[in-house]
């Protein structure tokens, strides 16, 4: 007899969703006997040190040859700023406090103050208003012939200019002269009271810092 049952057909179960399946080797690994080390977390080669360090070298020799120079004019020109300023504010002091004020210079300690001087009293009470130190990268000193300071002397290496009430010098007119990394610079003062800045040119001075 011929069984009746149909016969059984083999199915084929589908494949899960969440099945497993291979996926491409990521490429930022490389597998190897002792594990699998990034790529991306190598270190930099003896080589690829050299290079940086030789950048760095020749990146500091530069900003050392440029700043060294740029220092020494820096320094040069702040002390012609300070000459100056005090010699106006010795006049400012003297007009605003309607009495005597005087600008000292000390060459030797490089020194500058404005002094009231307290007229009609001594010397031995004399008022210091303002005060400041030169940089010691600059020297009293021109290239053409005569003094470098023509001020009045106060004794020593110490020397000044007296301002009246109205602003004119009474006693002291005359120049200050410094060297220093940007050449050299000449403060002239003048009897009623002006103030002009010149910087040798190599041959003879000019106007302008």
């Amino acid at each position: 007899m011929r069984n009746s049952r149909t016969p059984c057909r083999s199915r084929r179960r589908p494949k899960s969703r969440g099945s497993l399946t291979c996926q491409p080797r990521d490429p930022t690994f490389s597998s190897g006997r002792r594990g699998r080390i990034m790529r991306g977390e190598q270190g930099m080669s003896l080589a690829e040190i050299t290079v940086v360090m030789v950048v760095m070298a020749v990146i500091v020799t530069a900003v050392g040859s440029y700043s060294i120079p740029w220092l020494a004019r820096e320094e040069m020109r702040g002390a012609v700023y300070q000459v100056q300023q005090y010699l106006q504010l010795s006049r400012a002091q003297a007009i605003t406090r309607n009495r005597a004020c005087r600008f000292q210079i000390d060459t030797a300690s490089l020194r500058i103050t404005v002094v009231d001087l307290n007229d009609p009293a001594s010397t031995t009470d004399d008022i210091l208003l303002h005060d400041a130190t030169l940089s010691s990268k600059i020297s009293f000193a021109r290239p053409d012939s005569g003094s470098a300071v023509t001020l009045s002397s106060l004794g020593g290496n110490l020397y000044g200019a007296i301002f009246a009430s109205d602003g004119s010098v009474s006693a002291g007119a005359g120049l200050i002269a410094l060297q220093g990394g940007d050449g050299s610079y000449r403060i002239s003062l003048y009897g009623a009271g002006g103030v002009r800045v010149e910087r040798w040119d190599g041959s003879s001075w000019v106007l302008g810092s």
